[in-house]
């Protein structure tokens, strides 16, 4: 069960039409607080027999008591701030749901915070965008290198772990 992040959607696609940012950033921010909804409902009404399986196929079990209190004790505020993680946005979302959070409160935290994301996503592909490709170019062999480094790396310390 893969998920594709819609910020790797996003960048190219500014890249290519930076004139549409505006647009391309409304459709993320529409769908992933859809998305976002989604998961709210599968913690909220469907905890037993989907999302509790759900999370834990992404092997996300352990962490889940955490996030489920930080939704309790941080409510509109982490819903805001989980926007600007690496965390899968769908853990924080049913998290919401199962600590039954005010589900108007989740969805306004929701779209400030998936609005805020991709508006400095957006910002930053348009105005550093091209200069950052140009990098690319310049130094696509040594950026490979790493790249390749950094995943070895990253696998060791996954199977070390």
């Amino acid at each position: 069960m893969g998920q594709v992040l819609p910020d790797l959607l996003l960048v190219p696609m500014l890249l290519l039409r930076s004139d549409r940012g505006l647009l391309l950033s409304g459709a993320c921010v529409v769908a992933s607080s859809v998305g976002a909804l989604v998961g709210y409902g599968i913690g909220h009404l469907a905890w037993a027999t989907l999302g509790q399986t759900l999370v834990e196929i992404y092997g996300q079990a352990d962490n889940f008591q955490r996030y489920q209190k930080l939704v309790e004790d941080w409510g509109l505020w982490i819903i805001i701030a989980k926007s600007f993680t690496p965390i899968p946005f769908k853990f924080i979302a049913i998290a919401a749901g199962v600590a039954s959070m005010n589900l108007v409160t989740f969805t306004i935290a929701t779209v400030i915070g998936r609005t805020l994301h991709f508006a400095i996503v957006a910002a930053l592909v348009v105005f550093w965008g091209q200069k950052f490709l140009r990098l690319i170019d310049k130094y696509e062999r040594w950026l490979a290198g790493v790249g390749i480094l950094a995943v070895i790396g990253l696998g060791i310390a996954y199977a070390v772990r």
